[in-house]
Parts: C-alpha cells; structure tokens; sequence
C-alpha cells in the first residue's frame, strides 16, 4: 500500500511513478502507455511487464473508464542518453540507484 509519505506528497514535486531504461526509448514509451487502449486488464496476474506504467495507472483510478486523458494530462518524461557499449554498467545501476533513491511505485514488482 502507497501513502503520501511513500510518494514524498509533502515536498511537493512531481511523484516518479516508474524508472525504466531502454535501447528504443520512442517504442517503449508506446509500449508503457498503450494510449490505443482505454484501459488496461489487469485482472490475474497483472498486465504484461511492457505496459507495466499504464497498468499501475489504471489501478491508481479503477473507477475510470478511461486513463488515457489521466495519463495525457498528468504523466510526464525525463530522460538520460548514455549509448554505446562503454556505457552498458552505466545504464544498469544508473537505473538501479534511480529505483532505489526515487521509490518509484510502479516498479515495485513483488510477483518475481
């Protein structure tokens, strides 16, 4: 369960709901938000890992019959460029070390 001090609500910034890298950074953003989509099953065992973000928003707001206007407004994208090879660890605990100082919570993923 999330509460406001998990999110960090009282610094009064933006909430990173997810940290993920990427080799094709414009597809697997497609892959995350599945904007063709009104929403995203997640009934079992949860949605597939690719739209694990659009999946989490829709159990934020399950009464919504539609997330992507949610998604649209209120969900934003930050990036770091590290390529080639002699970044490959670069990236690897870049990501680690951004999941573990930021939380975010949509990267919590305790079925593994």
């Amino acid at each position: 369960q999330f509460d406001a001090d998990w999110l960090g609500l009282e610094a009064d910034m933006p909430v990173p709901l997810y940290v993920g890298k990427s080799t094709g950074i414009q597809s697997r953003i497609g892959q995350h938000l599945k904007l063709g989509s009104k929403g995203i099953s997640t009934v079992g065992r949860g949605a597939k890992k690719a739209c694990q973000l659009r999946a989490g928003i829709d159990r934020f707001f399950p009464d919504a019959t539609d997330t992507r206007t949610i998604v649209l407004d209120h969900v934003g994208l930050s990036h770091v460029k590290l390529d080639g090879d002699r970044h490959a660890a670069n990236r690897f605990y870049l990501e680690d070390l951004a999941i573990g100082l930021m939380r975010p919570p949509l990267n919590v993923d305790v079925e593994r």
